[in-house]
């Protein structure tokens, strides 16, 4: 019995970190703002450009594969966390394809983004972040900052280097 639940386990890590994330459709500030509030955007794949930021503590859960409790990662429309942020996307910390690796302490010179591919990043570099917009349609709207909109947001991310 336990062979086939660590079967079924490794099975399940081998799926999720094989599946190929696509590439979104590139969307604005404003464009990413109005995402939830579309019942149909649910499902459908987005994507920002920008660069990533960590300006504050982050708390970094081992082995969890709920997006809603990876860290959330800032991105900006500068380097070093200028301009205005972008929107916020969870993403695993480690050192695979699609994830970050940052010591307990750091700067952001430490930090290491990883692509689609692998290859590292910095957070100097521009980049494309790719992710499903999962929304919970299947309750009511509620209302923040004036809008009507569906709970959820952004999984599934995927990360590449921007042109």
């Amino acid at each position: 019995m336990k062979r086939m639940f660590l079967v079924a386990i490794a099975s399940a890590i081998l799926v999720s970190c094989s599946q190929n994330k696509e590439k979104g459709q590139v969307v604005n500030f404003e464009q990413y703002q109005a995402l939830n509030q579309v019942k149909e955007n649910n499902g459908k794949r987005f994507a920002i450009v920008g660069y990533p930021f960590i300006d504050g503590d982050i708390t970094v859960r081992g082995g969890v594969s709920n997006d809603s409790q990876l860290p959330q990662i800032g991105f900006y429309e500068a380097p070093g966390g200028k301009g205005k942020m972008l929107a916020l996307m969870p993403i695993a910390n480690g050192t695979g394809k699609n994830e970050f690796d940052a010591p307990e302490t750091f700067t952001m010179d430490q930090v290491v983004f990883y692509d689609n591919e692998g290859k590292p990043l910095k957070y100097t570099d521009k980049m494309e972040v790719s992710f499903t917009m999962d929304l919970q349609v299947d309750r009511g709207k509620t209302t923040f900052n004036e809008r009507s909109v569906y709970y959820g947001g952004p999984s599934e991310t995927r990360i590449d280097k921007a042109k």
